[in-house]
């Protein structure tokens, strides 16, 4: 959660609370949300209520994603969500997540260049082209850190062939893709949210490369590799709250570059709730 003070050229943060609840990782074989997911989710909402009614803010506005738009008992959870809230719950689709995080990235970063702005989530992967303000292309893939950690590392292996299988699956979802995204190029890669700060922090701790490249991700890979295991990666500069679904991320991350062509990545101080802030401010 975000709350934000309004200014003349933008806005200021006021104070932000997260909590790691993965509702993609709750999803059992049927797309439900399981009994301890939901406990879960409905704790940490408890806990944004009574934030809200310590700040009153002016504005509120909450969106549901990717994990909800899988969810097959998807309204059953948000009319509890909604209770506790006391605030209605939009649930975007992927295009227009994907569209938001390129306001986000836009909004904070004021580039007039063409961008490529990738964000990997827990279930999905956004990518957007655009110019200024302007989204020229936008995709929703389904894959994100979490789908892939359950898919190809459920076993907790951190080995070649576990990310073998998680690149190769990545490749063919962009496939299809690649060639309107090439057409359309771009002067700057910039990528938003989990998966790209947590390598960037990797790289800022251990100085490995000047530029977020993909001979840097290969680097970082092997270090995965190197742990053997999920629950005993220990790789320096690498948060706690991002071990477990950092090497799936990673992996779609590397797809993303090889399939792409991507030369470098740089990270965006702006994504999804950015993007949000500048629509309420707009408002």
């Amino acid at each position: 959660m975000l709350t934000v003070t309004k200014e003349e050229d933008g806005f200021s943060a006021f104070s932000k609370t997260k909590q790691k609840v993965r509702l993609a990782s709750g999803l059992d074989v049927n797309n439900n949300l399981n009994p301890t997911t939901i406990k879960t989710a409905l704790n940490c909402l408890q806990t944004f209520r009574d934030e809200l009614d310590t700040l009153q803010p002016e504005k509120i506005l909450i969106t549901a994603t990717a994990a909800l738009r899988l969810a097959n008992n998807k309204q059953t959870f948000i009319q509890q969500a909604e209770r506790i809230l006391q605030y209605p719950i939009k649930l975007i689709s992927g295009i227009e997540e994907a569209k938001i995080i390129y306001r986000g990235v836009a909004f904070t970063e004021q580039s007039q260049e063409q961008l490529l702005v990738i964000d990997i989530g827990g279930a999905s992967t956004e990518l957007i082209i655009g110019q200024g303000k302007h989204v020229l292309k936008a995709e929703s893939l389904h894959m994100g850190s979490v789908t892939w950690l359950n898919n190809f590392f459920s076993d907790n292996q951190l080995n070649n062939d576990n990310f073998s299988r998680a690149i190769h699956r990545a490749k063919e979802i962009i496939q299809p893709h690649v060639k309107n995204y090439q057409e359309l190029n771009w002067s700057f890669c910039m990528g938003a949210s989990g998966t790209i700060q947590a390598v960037n922090e990797v790289n800022s701790k251990q100085q490995l490369k000047p530029h977020l490249t993909l001979s840097l991700l290969n680097q970082i890979k092997q270090q995965c590799i190197d742990s053997q295991q999920i629950d005993e990666l220990i790789i320096d500069g690498l948060k706690e709250s991002r071990q477990a679904v950092f090497a799936s991320g990673l992996a779609i991350l590397i797809a993303l570059f090889e399939s792409l062509g991507i030369e470098k990545i740089t990270l965006s101080k702006g994504a999804l709730r950015e993007g949000l802030i500048s629509i309420l401010l707009e408002k």
